[in-house]
């Protein structure tokens, strides 16, 4: 029975209605066979054997597909109304065939046939074409069409709509539609393509996400409203994004739609061009450098899914690291594929079919939009943190850090710390299984950690490093800043008395002074300050004569006699030279310079012009703020930094930095907080004879001794002892706010914690040990 011949039975959005002879109507229900031919797999070309007005759905199928092939015949005036007249003499369906491919037929088609040859050869001219695009024919000829077999007409548009609309794969179209479906609209939760758009919410919550903010109020649709929600969504999709009715805002709306309708509607938001496509393609272009334009061959060597993926905090490997190789681009494709599957991804297509050109859009294309909802990975920095000990150093002392992993996605097993000196290659620094390093820096300047985690590395965390100590030959002691409290402690093997123990420091100028003497842990100890520069005498004695070995003798130089002339005036990629003047200082000395820009050291050379004056050359590479360190035996300088201003003319500074410069600066130097991890040995000697034995050191004695900085010496995470106690830092400065600074009145000397003015009133310990004093 023909769909023309039935009558007594309308179509609605509330299912088949059929009017009775009495006149009263009532719905008529659905049976499983009446269901099956709404899916894909009851398409009109099966040929089903359909009980009763079921085969009603076959007419909303065809009202549907009658209005996709008049869609693509509106460019030539032909107009499909009636399936089983319209298709007979050929000229519909070649004019279909020919927009389609988007090239005339061959051989050329019949457009005024006159007889039933003509009908035959312009059927025949259309399926063969049809043929040659790769689409296959199921129980369908020329003879069919020419006598209007509407179910084997509707099969055929149908393959036609996959092929040319929806997009030709091996896999299910529906499985494809509803994968990206879910993907782009994860909170609608969508099952199937029929029943969960009947209430037209869906199809407004696709519109929203196809242009934000087009239908924001989506959530807030009455769902009982479902024709007027339906007409809604489908006018506002016809006029923003040019999407045809094809299916009627009723059968839309009805339960009981077919599922070739929707997806036939469904599928102008998805094809190549489509608002779906547009929006998802916008996203993927937010997340990579280049311009991605499509979702087939620009996806096949891996490169823009591992952006993708690795942008995301994935484990994908970076694009630049893939290989170019077609050969390779399969393996390209897992490695990204096995990094999404990390996020919670799952594929759609097999590596292979996505590299493969021929791959269809709709596979990749859903894939990408399940990308678009995976929260961000944390930053590697978020995950990992660097504490150090101090944010400073010396050369030949050990500086510890630790690295913390803060993320279960990290294990400590496969991070790698690395230590990048002053112009130097990265060197490996072997972590415990706490996440402990100890390195020994040979170079005094900016040093840089860096941890590596698979591809990903994170820098950015600085420590300054500063020149040795000055070594001085016995009976000398190593030097000290004009200023600073020096500590005598005088170890002996016997018990003598403290009474009979007289230390006295002899000035430059021969004014003694008598040091005070008291008992402590490791024997005696005395303190003096030195007011004058040059060399000190230190003598120790007992019952009156010299200790094996004194008098001894130190050199105190005034940290405050060096200045700097000449940072004016420097400008990118010209040499530029200033001078540093250490004359005032009072005794000869070593002086070292380190130049910072951008928290890195810079090469610079220092020429020796006369005894403690110096010519420092070197090339600044762009504008900006260089910091410049001198140091004196070991110690920084009063003013150091110094601020040298690149391509500006203004003045770079004084040579000598203010009270509120040096305090500033200071307070950001990292130099103000070190501590050594072992008693630093400066000097040391031994006299080997039976008698006594001596030796001469210099330590800061604000750790007291090595016992009590031990004990004083653990991570606020561990209470075991002998661990270093490390802060946490952000950079190699630990920044005060220059209202503080102005305000905050100066720390007190001693105990804890040392003084801003490093070489002032920071007490350096001597240490004289002597058998049988």
């Amino acid at each position: 029975m023909d769909v023309k011949d039935i009558k007594g039975a309308k179509v609605t959005h509330a299912g088949l209605l059929k009017h009775n002879t009495d006149g009263s109507t009532e719905t008529q229900k659905i049976t499983h066979a009446g269901l099956v031919a709404r899916s894909p797999e009851g398409t009109a070309a099966k040929g089903m054997n359909i009980r009763g007005n079921e085969d009603l759905w076959v007419e909303i199928q065809a009202n549907t597909f009658r209005n996709w092939v008049n869609e693509h015949l509106r460019p030539t005036g032909m107009q499909v109304i009636d399936w089983a007249s319209d298709f007979c003499d050929g000229t519909c369906l070649c004019a279909l065939v020919e927009n389609l491919q988007t090239r005339p037929l061959k051989p050329s088609w019949n457009r005024r046939p006159a007889n039933q040859h003509h009908y035959l050869e312009n059927a025949t001219t259309a399926l063969n074409a049809i043929e040659k695009d790769h689409i296959k024919l199921v129980n369908i000829g020329n003879v069919d069409i020419v006598n209007g077999n509407v179910k084997l007409i509707l099969g055929l548009i149908w393959s036609l709509i996959v092929r040319y609309q929806i997009g030709r794969s091996k896999f299910p179209p529906r499985k494809l539609m509803l994968a990206w479906l879910q993907a782009a609209l994860p909170e609608c939760k969508i099952t199937n393509l029929t029943t969960d758009w009947n209430s037209g919410v869906n199809l407004a919550a696709l519109l929203d996400y196809c242009q934000p903010g087009l239908f924001p109020h989506w959530r807030s649709l009455d769902p009982k409203q479902s024709v007027q929600n339906c007409t809604t969504t489908m006018n506002l999709a016809q006029s923003e994004f040019g999407v045809p009715k094809v299916l009627e805002p009723a059968y839309l709306a009805s339960p009981w739609l077919d599922e070739l309708s929707g997806m036939t509607y469904l599928s102008y938001f998805m094809k190549p061009g489509g608002p779906g496509y547009n929006a998802t393609l916008r996203w993927v272009n937010t997340q990579t450098k280049d311009s991605v334009k499509n979702f087939t061959t620009d996806w096949n060597d891996g490169r823009v899914m591992c952006e993708i993926i690795k942008g995301l905090g994935g484990p994908a490997p970076a694009p630049e690291k893939l290989s170019t190789d077609p050969f390779h681009y399969e393996n390209n494709i897992r490695k990204a594929v096995e990094a999404g599957q990390r996020l919670g991804v799952q594929p759609i297509l097999t590596a292979k079919d996505m590299a493969n050109p021929e791959v269809e859009h709709l596979g990749i294309m859903a894939y990408a939009a399940h990308l678009q909802w995976v929260p961000p990975r944390p930053p590697l920095s978020d995950m990992i943190n660097v504490l150090m000990e101090s944010n400073s150093g010396r050369v030949g002392e050990p500086t510890h850090f630790r690295i913390d992993v803060l993320s279960r996605e990290i294990s400590l097993s496969s991070v790698k710390a690395f230590i990048v000196p002053p112009s130097g290659q990265p060197q490996p620094v072997r972590l415990n299984p706490h996440g402990e390093g100890v390195y020994i820096p040979e170079k005094y300047g900016m040093h840089e950690i860096v941890v590596e985690v698979g591809d990903d590395s994170l820098g950015g965390h600085f420590f300054r490093v500063l020149p040795r100590f000055i070594q001085v030959a016995p009976p000398g002691m190593a030097p000290c800043a004009l200023g600073s409290l020096v500590e005598v402690l005088v170890n002996a093997t016997g018990a003598p008395k403290t009474e009979d123990i007289l230390v006295t420091a002899v000035s430059p100028t021969g004014i003694s002074h008598n040091c005070p003497l008291k008992k402590v842990e490791e024997g005696h100890s005395a303190i003096f300050k030195p007011d004058e520069a040059g060399i000190w005498e230190i003598a120790i004695t007992y019952q009156g004569r010299h200790i094996q070995g004194g008098p001894f003798t130190c050199a105190v130089f005034d940290a405050s006699g060096v200045s700097v002339h000449g940072l004016d005036g420097a400008m990118p990629l010209r040499a530029h030279s200033f001078e540093v003047d250490a004359r005032g200082v009072g005794v000869t000395g070593e002086l070292h310079v380190d130049i910072v820009h951008d928290k890195r050291s810079l090469v610079c050379s220092v020429e020796k012009i006369v005894e403690n004056k110096y010519r420092v050359t070197f090339m600044p590479r762009q504008n900006g703020k260089y910091r410049v360190y001198v140091y004196f035996n070991g110690y920084d300088v009063k003013g150091s930094p110094f601020i040298m201003r690149v391509g500006t003319k203004g003045r770079s500074g004084k040579t000598r930095s203010s009270p509120l410069h040096e305090s500033k600066h200071r307070a950001e130097s990292p130099s103000m907080h070190y501590t050594s991890t072992t008693n630093t040995r400066h000097n040391d000697y031994r006299n080997t004879s039976t008698a006594a034995t001596s030796s001469l050191s210099r330590r800061d004695l604000l750790n007291h001794n090595a016992a009590e900085r031990q004990r004083s010496y653990s991570p606020a995470i561990s209470p075991k002892i002998d661990t270093p106690d490390y802060r946490t830092t952000s950079s190699y400065y630990k920044r005060e706010s220059e209202d503080k600074l102005a305000t905050s009145p100066p720390p007190p000397p001693a105990p804890q914690p040392p003084s801003r003015e490093y070489y002032n009133n920071s007490p350096t310990t001597k240490y004289i040990n002597s058998a049988d004093l």
